[in-house]
């Protein structure tokens, strides 16, 4: 008798990820639909989910999950890692999440494309120095804490506190220095800010939902927002209803 083999091929990693706090989302009755069907990837823990051996054509997929906002995200395998396709999706808290106060800032302006934020009183580290050659950052560590960059997603603070570059980090070291994914394009200078992104959403009509949790007595956010490919940023106090809203025009 002839010896058979299975061979088994990741075909999709699906990272499901609590945009607000960085941390995964629990596993729990969490459903996934594509294809008009519900569909049901395997857990693999820390919100991690994969697809095994299935055809790799582009998709929308959609994720229900407890006490967050439901999400459909365009896959394109095209825009993936040949090696490890991965789909990270930043879920956004419902009203109704049981884990603390949220706060929302949402409305409706024409043409708007994206939005996300970062928390201008909560930076990860400062740059001590950087090497356009190698893509990689010394940091120095908040508070003394270990540095934990598994969230990926995070915003160079400008000098000026008026706006900030996107950064992907793709490695780290684990003590000071981390790789960028792509150089940095605009000046940097010994001791700006690096802070998590925290994203939200916007549908066809511009209508947008941000939320964060009420964890802090300042929640002051600088807020990213694109118009017409036009980026545009403005400051945000959660406390603050009269700045709860984007306007055509950054403040």
């Amino acid at each position: 008798m002839n010896a058979s083999v299975i061979r088994a091929k990741l075909s999709l990693l699906i990272r499901l990820i609590d945009t607000t706090t960085g941390a995964e989302v629990p596993e729990s009755s969490v459903q996934f639909f594509a294809y008009g069907k519900e569909v049901r990837p395997s857990p693999r823990g820390a919100g991690n989910y994969v697809f095994i051996n299935t055809v790799q054509e582009d998709f929308d997929l959609t994720v229900r999950a407890p006490g967050y906002e439901e999400m459909t995200k365009h896959v394109c395998f095209q825009e993936l890692d040949d090696h490890i396709p991965t789909v990270e999706l930043f879920l956004i808290p419902s009203e109704k999440n049981r884990t603390g106060v949220i706060l929302t800032l949402s409305g409706s302006l024409p043409s708007l494309e994206a939005v996300e934020a970062v928390n201008l009183f909560q930076p990860l580290c400062h740059i001590s120095s950087y090497s356009e050659k190698t893509r990689e950052m010394t940091v120095i560590r908040q508070g003394g804490r270990r540095l934990d960059v598994s969230y990926g997603h995070y915003g160079l603070l400008q000098a000026d506190s008026l706006g900030y570059e996107k950064l992907i980090v793709s490695g780290t070291d684990g003590a000071q220095t981390v790789t960028l994914k792509e150089p940095l394009t605009q000046p940097w200078t010994v001791n700006m800010q690096m802070m998590r992104v925290i994203y939200g959403s916007v549908d066809a009509e511009g209508n947008y939902l941000l939320r964060v949790r009420d964890d802090s007595r300042r929640l002051v956010f600088l807020v990213r927002y694109v118009v017409k490919g036009e980026v545009r940023f403005t400051q945000v106090d959660f406390h603050d209803p009269a700045t709860l809203q984007l306007t055509q025009e950054a403040t």
